[in-house]
């Protein structure tokens, strides 16, 4: 039973963790765009090139082409 409570716990804990994120994400002002490969999805193995906020890491659209060649060009 204490086992139970432990995981209640800590999925409680990272419901907060994510809701804090979530608002630190949707108040940055997204300055700082730098374009990553990340994963599709959390639960996925699948990675795809997307432009995120280099401050708070939050996806914030598609690169261009020129954007996706600079990056795949690595300069």
């Amino acid at each position: 039973m204490a086992s139970n409570k432990k995981v209640a716990s800590l999925i409680e804990k990272k419901r907060e963790i994510s809701k804090e994120i979530n608002d630190l994400q949707n108040n940055c002002e997204h300055l700082d765009k730098v374009v990553k490969s990340i994963k599709e999805n959390e639960d996925s193995s699948t990675f795809v090139v997307r432009c995120v906020c280099g401050g708070c890491g939050k996806t914030i659209g598609v690169p261009t082409q020129q954007e996706l060649n600079k990056y795949l060009n690595g300069r």
